[in-house]
């Protein structure tokens, strides 16, 4: 007899979660990556005139569990969720909103990221964005690196005004409201948003910036313009698996902007345990548009902490 299966709430996540612990699992499974001990289902995307449903999975062997993640897109809003499968004996452990799940294992990834890109000395933010996913990063990057400052831009001036002035109230950090050019010069660059044109522009990067482009994840999507790119002496994927075939930053981009470089993917650059040397002038580019692996190693980590509750 089936039993029922337990459905957990983005509350009950949330409660459960931090960024740290985030960033502790998305290491964990990119390392599990590396070292063949786990695999991954790129997204699969349907849709009707007024809707359209997506999946995409991944199965981790270090954790012994497989993740489906499946969500619709209704007038642009996102609902997901998470199925998690026994690697043991096959049993659906869990179906988890995945709102949280989603929140929570995309900063961290990007953060993981920057850990082995990014100079350990930098010291400037730059958020383009004020939504869910930017607030996330920005939160997580305060607690991780030694910053000073965050720029924050937003096409909205006082809603940028408004989130710098919270940055400052809860961290008491130097925040402020400014222009994409002046959001872009900073040490590290994190790209939050939904922009259908370029955001940023390669002139405005300084030498050694670490930029994170993780808003624009279709084809018709892109935050950073070809120079990005070109002056980019790095460009590391979340997934190349997924993320070349999705983003208009990578399928709008000109071809010759590319030429001579390689797309590399965050597993290798994590499991090869490599960092970046403080005084490296180069400009590393970051692209992410969310992979199941992370699905399945945030919602396993959530897993073992509400079943054990």
């Amino acid at each position: 007899m089936l039993q029922s299966t337990q459905l957990y709430s983005n509350a009950q996540i949330a409660a459960v979660l931090s960024g740290r612990d985030a960033l502790t699992a998305m290491r964990a499974a990119h390392e599990a990556m590396h070292r063949g001990d786990a695999a991954v289902q790129p997204r699969s995307r349907i849709a009707l005139t007024d809707a359209k449903f997506s999946t995409m999975s991944a199965m981790l062997a270090t954790e012994r569990v497989a993740a489906v993640k499946m969500y619709t897109t209704l007038d642009g809003q996102f609902r997901f969720y998470i199925a998690l499968m026994s690697l043991d004996d096959g049993r659906m452990l869990a179906l988890m909103e995945g709102d949280e799940l989603t929140r929570f294992r995309t900063a961290a990834t990007t953060v993981l990221a920057a850990t082995h890109l990014a100079r350990a000395n930098s010291r400037r933010l730059g958020v383009a964005g004020c939504g869910v996913q930017a607030r996330a990063h920005v939160d997580l990057f305060i607690e991780t690196f030694q910053l000073e400052q965050v720029s924050v831009y937003a096409p909205d001036a006082d809603e940028a005004t408004a989130y710098a002035e919270s940055l400052h109230e809860r961290f008491g950090i130097h925040a402020h409201a400014t222009s994409a050019e002046h959001a872009a010069s900073a040490d590290i660059v994190v790209l939050a948003t939904r922009a259908s044109t370029p955001v940023i522009h390669g002139v405005s990067l300084q030498p050694g910036a670490f930029v994170a482009s993780i808003g624009a994840t279709r084809p018709d999507q892109r935050e950073m313009d070809d120079a990005c790119i070109e002056r980019a002496t790095e460009v590391v994927a979340d997934w190349t698996g997924q993320a070349l075939a999705e983003s208009g930053d990578f399928l709008l981009l000109d071809p010759a902007a590319l030429a001579g470089k390689t797309v590399a993917d965050l597993s290798g650059i994590v499991g090869s345990g490599r960092q970046r040397a403080p005084d490296c002038n180069g400009i590393v580019v970051y692209k992410a548009v969310g992979n199941a692996l992370q699905d399945a190693a945030i919602a396993a980590l959530a897993y073992a902490r509400l079943s054990s509750a």
